[in-house]
């Protein structure tokens, strides 16, 4: 013995699986739900037929009526559609559901994307359509997404300075791992490693938020710089002349008590191969100097002149630093 539904109980459900389906093709899984519903009951198929015919009605409206007008003509309608205008109330319930939903789906949707990234032979410049810029380092990856109400940049891999277009509208935000950057407009240099992310002011305000917890957002001026270590946990800051702030544009990297394990990242960019410092007390050295960025071999082959390493090579062409 089978239980009928009630009318009210089954419009619902028709008015539910007809917003579903407005949205979008609904799955395989979905669509064979949907049809089963369907031929479980004739009622089923008027309910959604009604819906479907309603929907088509909203094309027949005309617009509200003014206090001017002295009186408004309706659509003709069937004798058929006349027998739902009971549901006038759920159905103006789905309209309102489904135009929520397709205006935030039309809101979700990017105005402007870009996927760029540099190779291991030059920099490259990106303009962006807001007039921001942003320069990428050698291997260095970007994925642009500009919302009606946001601007997002994910640096996947590498290094790039940003020059951002003010826009108090649209905040940009940067994503670097677990890390977010986020600023109306200003000038800045970003970098990802294995080992976190940094980030140093050339000019305006950046808010950087490590996104782990136990690490406090900051809040970096002019000559800041902070440099987030996952591995340690911990937040370095810092200060810098702001003509070293992203010094690798001109094709030589300024750096300042830099660990040698994070050089050798750097290294590994310009490289275009793994070099691995084999100590871990050899890894936290700090060094300071400059790098030709188009060289980078040359400076390998001076490192023993500034720091006690040897230096070897693997049949697999990863270079070893260890120590001397």
């Amino acid at each position: 013995m089978s239980v009928e539904a009630p009318a009210s109980a089954i419009e619902e459900q028709a008015a539910q699986w007809f917003s579903r389906r407005q949205d979008g093709p609904l799955d395989p899984a979905g669509e064979a739900a949907f049809q089963t519903w369907l031929q479980q009951n004739e009622a089923h198929a008027n309910a959604y037929d009604d819906m479907q015919l309603l929907w088509a009605d909203c094309d027949l409206l005309t617009r509200p009526a003014l206090e001017s007008d002295k009186f408004v003509v309706l659509p003709v309608v069937s004798a058929r559609r006349s027998r739902f205008r009971s549901m006038l109330t759920l159905a103006a319930a789905l309209l309102l559901a489904i135009g929520m939903a397709l205006g935030t789906s039309w809101y979700a949707q990017p105005t402007y994307q870009l996927n760029a990234s540099a190779d291991q032979q030059q920099l490259r410049t990106l303009q962006l359509q807001d007039g921001s810029e942003v320069v990428l380092n050698l291997g260095a990856q970007v994925h642009v997404r500009y919302f009606r109400d946001r601007r997002e940049v994910e640096l996947s891999a590498g290094e790039a300075f940003f020059s951002v277009s003010p826009d108090a509208t649209k905040p940009f935000l940067i994503s670097v791992g677990d890390a977010e950057v986020r600023v109306v407009g200003t000038r800045f240099n970003v970098r990802r490693s294995d080992q976190g992310v940094a980030v140093a002011v050339e000019q305006g305000t950046v808010q950087v938020d490590p996104g782990t917890q136990g690490l406090a957002p900051q809040l970096l001026q002019v000559g800041e710089v902070a440099e987030v270590d996952y591995r340690r946990g911990l937040v370095r800051n810092s200060e810098l002349p702001t003509n070293e702030i992203g010094s690798w544009r001109t094709g030589m990297l300024i750096f300042r008590d830099r660990s040698l394990g994070e050089l050798a990242q750097e290294l590994s960019r310009y490289l275009d191969r793994p070099v691995l410092v084999g100590d871990a007390q050899l890894a936290a050295k700090r060094v300071s100097g400059s790098l030709d960025i188009h060289q980078p071999e040359l400076f390998l082959q001076a490192l023993p002149l500034l720091l006690p390493v040897q230096i070897s090579r693997t049949d697999d062409g990863r270079v070893m630093l260890q120590p001397r």
